[in-house]
């Protein structure tokens, strides 16, 4: 399942002929990605990526997580994705990383806008849900960008690098995105 976000960009569903790209990116990226990451300390081989890929595709069937890459001019940069899909309450949560050379495109913003309409549209989710470290500046910009309604900070919500990290809670629910496609 391909999502075309514009000409020059699209979200294509984990598969296997992603697991080296995803190795390759997350491993170059491996200090940037670690201070809010907590998986990336536990990749030490493409093993890891490989069962990741395997363990989204199985998700992606059972409709409880749908994991993307980002491809930007062919090239993969970064993953975005809905997880934790809760059917009966119609809600999900929006996770995603950037490589740090392509940081300050808007390529996540879009990338987001676009997963927003297939969570809202195909999915049929009333409500959904981004958490990022209360220090990631530019990860909090990404929700506050799309309208996102910043809900509270959850202490010490993940453990990284030896270190509980407080996280923000956004959300966005389906009439407000309605609301904003209007506008």
């Amino acid at each position: 399942m391909t999502i075309n976000v514009d000409n020059k960009m699209l979200l294509e569903i984990v598969d296997d002929q992603h697991t080296q790209p995803i190795f390759e990116l997350a491993n170059k990226n491996r200090e940037h990605l670690g201070k809010w990451l907590p998986w990336i300390n536990y990749m030490h081989s493409v093993d890891f990526i490989k069962n990741f890929v395997d363990s989204s595709k199985k998700k992606a069937e059972d409709k409880t997580d749908f994991a993307y890459v980002i491809v930007y001019e062919n090239e993969v940069v970064g993953r975005i994705g809905v997880y934790n899909i809760d059917h009966q309450n119609k809600i999900g949560s929006i996770g995603y990383w950037m490589a740090s050379e392509f940081e300050g495109k808007g390529l996540t913003t879009r990338a987001c806008k676009e997963l927003i309409k297939f969570c809202f549209t195909y999915l049929g989710l009333n409500r959904i849900e981004i958490k990022c470290g209360t220090e990631n500046t530019r990860s909090k910009q990404i929700p506050e960008r799309l309208g996102f309604t910043l809900e509270g900070i959850i202490r010490e919500g993940e453990h990284v690098n030896d270190r509980f990290i407080d996280l923000y809670s956004f959300s966005m629910l389906k009439k407000d995105w309605i609301t904003d496609q209007t506008d």
